[in-house]
Formats: structure tokens, sequence, C-alpha cells
């Protein structure tokens, strides 16, 4: 996986437009809030495993923090749902990478941002949203923040279920390897998560 990308300068973002966003869709709800914030960690922390640079990091910190900010526009009684969503919710749901992308795309600085943002919840085998790319055309820290995301939702409690162990959590991952995922930076997740964890079988 290439980790060329145009760095953040952090200097050039308008970081209070970026608070109210941040603050307004999680203060509505908590666990997008823990969610956003241990995702950041997870894509600082593969960044780094990976040997990005220190900007890279950065940027790869900043895209986790904000990859939920979409939902801000998702209707209350859908985002906090203790249950299945129907199509027709799941339909609205999944619009939140479209307009996460769309909010950012109006603050000064964020352009290296947003088409990742658009993007986290693209399929490695084209099936995904908002756009069904694929494979390479895929940004590259798109493909790192869907590894993150589904891992923290994963072994998060929600309140329609409970959290899954890392064993079994690393097991899903590495099944959907070359279906949902890039198939090596997910056998590098992995490896990074059970260093992470100190988890060896």
């Amino acid at each position: 996986m290439s980790n060329k990308q145009a760095p953040l300068l952090i200097d050039q973002v308008n970081m209070d437009a970026i608070d109210h966003y941040c603050n307004k869709i999680y203060f509505r709800d908590e666990y997008t809030a823990r969610h956003a914030e241990h995702v950041a960690e997870l894509m600082a922390g593969l960044a780094a495993y990976l040997d990005f640079a220190p900007e890279q990091i950065n940027l790869a910190y900043m895209v986790g923090l904000m990859h939920d900010v979409g939902k801000i526009n998702t209707p209350e009684h859908i985002l906090n749902k203790p249950g299945r969503l129907t199509d027709e919710e799941l339909a609205v749901m999944k619009q939140h990478a479209q307009d996460g992308a769309e909010l950012l795309g109006t603050i000064a600085g964020m352009e290296p941002i947003v088409e990742i943002i658009r993007h986290h919840h693209e399929r490695w085998d084209g099936k995904g949203y908002p756009k069904g790319l694929k494979q390479e055309d895929i940004p590259p820290y798109s493909r790192m923040l869907s590894l993150c995301d589904a891992f923290d939702a994963m072994t998060s409690l929600r309140c329609y279920r409970s959290p899954i162990c890392l064993k079994a959590c690393l097991t899903e991952i590495t099944s959907c390897a070359g279906v949902q995922f890039d198939p090596e930076l997910c056998r590098q997740f992995t490896e990074f998560i059970r260093e992470h964890f100190g988890f060896y079988e």
C-alpha cells in the first residue's frame, strides 16, 4: 500500500469549524464520540506502524476523528435506533459519508481529507458506497479507515448488541480480506492489532 498522500498542514485548517461540527454530532450521540476517538487512535497507531511520516500520522488521526461528522444530518431516531435498520433507514444512514465530505469541503485546508471521508465505506470488491470504487481506486487512507472503523464497531458495546472478543474480531476481519478490505493492508492491520494489544495465539 502506498502512503503517498498530500500532507495536512494543521495551521491551514479552520479548527473552530471542525470543532463546531464534531461537537454538534458528538453531543447528540455518546457512542459516536467515543467511536471517533477510538478510530482516530487506531488510525494514528496503524500509520505509525506502517512507518508513515509525522504529518501523515497527523492526517490519519484527523481523518479518524472526523470520519462520522456527516452523521450530523442523520435523524436521531435512526442514529440511536436499538435494533436493525429498515432498508429505507439504512439508505439514510449511508448518506453520512457523502454528507461528511460535503461539510468538510466547506472548510479551508481540508482538501486532503474530503475524498478520504467520502470513500471510507467503499469495499475492495466494489460493492461499497457511495461510488462503488474498488481495489486501488479507493484512496489509501479510506482503506485504512474502513478497517479501523470496522474493528472499533465490532469490539464496542452498542445499544443493540454486545461487543465481540478480539479473537473473533480478527477472524472476521481476516475472512473479509480481498472482499471488503484491501488484503495486504488487512494483513498489516491484524499484525498491528496483535502487537498493539499484545494478543498472540
